[in-house]
């Protein structure tokens, strides 16, 4: 008896057509991962754990089974060194326990504990023999390279520490006054500086143009000099100003009929030191306005006669005050903006 197919299976039966048959693409190959280097093992076992193992022998032997992959054992424990001979020592620190220690050239030492007890030489030493090899595995796998941390943005307040060690020019400019008590006298003007600062020190060239009465009438006094100031931060919008200054005056006394005992003369030269006292406020960025006081005395007095006879001189205390606007200026790359 045969029985016929149905149509429906027989084409089924029969070849597809090559059109038909859906296109694919071969799978993508998988990165293999970076074997482990092949080294020479150097395995050295102490009497006691080669007693408990069943013997050297037969570890060396599991041993060198289980490297096949990974590497060579060495026919004995010494030999010249290299990058590629990895170290293996086995103990056994208490009967029921094995120590095993690896090292592969100058990287640090790998160890494992295998437990025996209760177990016949031969499965102890099988077991100690693949503990061996993957501890060799790992030793020889490629060492990582740290990736670098990525650079600490600094802080504002670091940065604002750096921009007050930073070197920097100083320039400033103020109205100033001068009061004179040993002559009566009070000047006004205008004051200049210009200077160098690092590490919170200034040292300043400074200048002066004051104009004003006294008791030698309209007098006029111009100065040149020195100034060296440290300034202490108390915020990062406040700061004070201690230091000391001396100029090197020259005086015009319009009234005066003598000078220093000279019939017709009205020029003399001067001098005064003192000390430095102010307060400073940020104005913006690198502006501050400060209000300073300068101390002080006039060293060289400058003795006059007036028209009408009377006599006197410019001398005694001398009590400056100025209302500066100064301007702290870095120099270029000096401000570190990555502090370590």
């Amino acid at each position: 008896m045969t029985f016929a197919l149905p149509p429906s299976a027989a084409r089924a039966e029969g070849p597809v057509p090559a059109s038909s048959a859906p296109a694919s693409s071969p799978p993508a190959a998988a990165p293999t991962p970076a074997a482990p280097r092949r080294v020479e093992v150097r395995l050295s076992l102490s009497r006691a754990a080669a007693e408990a193992l069943g013997g050297e022998p037969r570890v060396r032997r599991l041993l060198e089974i289980e490297l096949d992959d990974t590497g060579t054992l060495a026919p004995g424990p010494s030999g010249p060194l290299g990058d590629d001979v990895a170290h293996v020592w086995i103990d056994l620190p208490s009967p029921s326990e094995v120590l095993i220690e690896a090292r592969l050239a100058e990287r640090a030492i790998a160890r494992r504990f295998i437990l025996i007890g209760g177990l016949n030489p031969d499965v102890a030493a099988r077991l100690v023999a693949i503990a061996a090899n993957e501890l060799v595995r790992a030793q020889a796998r490629p060492i990582r390279p740290r990736k670098a941390p990525a650079p600490r943005a600094p802080t504002p307040k670091e940065l604002e520490l750096a921009a007050r060690r930073a070197p920097a020019i100083v320039w400033s400019a103020a109205p100033s006054f001068v009061f004179l008590p040993g002559s009566s006298g009070t000047l006004w003007g205008a004051g200049a500086s210009l200077g160098f600062r690092g590490a919170s020190v200034s040292e300043r060239a400074t200048a002066r143009w004051l104009t004003g009465p006294t008791s030698a009438g309209a007098t006029r006094w111009f100065e040149v000099g020195l100034a060296v100031d440290y300034r202490v931060y108390l915020g990062s919008s406040v700061r004070l100003a201690l230091g000391a200054d001396a100029a090197l005056g020259f005086l015009h006394l319009n009234d005066a009929r003598a000078i220093d005992g000279v019939p017709g003369a009205r020029d003399a030269w001067s001098g005064r030191a003192g000390g430095l006292l102010g307060v400073d406020v940020r104005a913006f960025g690198p502006a501050w306005l400060g209000l300073h006081l300068s101390p002080g005395a006039i060293l060289r007095a400058a003795r006059f006669e007036t028209a009408g006879g009377l006599g006197g001189a410019v001398e005694g205390l001398w009590l400056g005050v100025d209302l500066a606007l100064q301007l702290d200026h870095p120099l270029a790359g000096s401000a570190s903006t990555n502090p370590r």
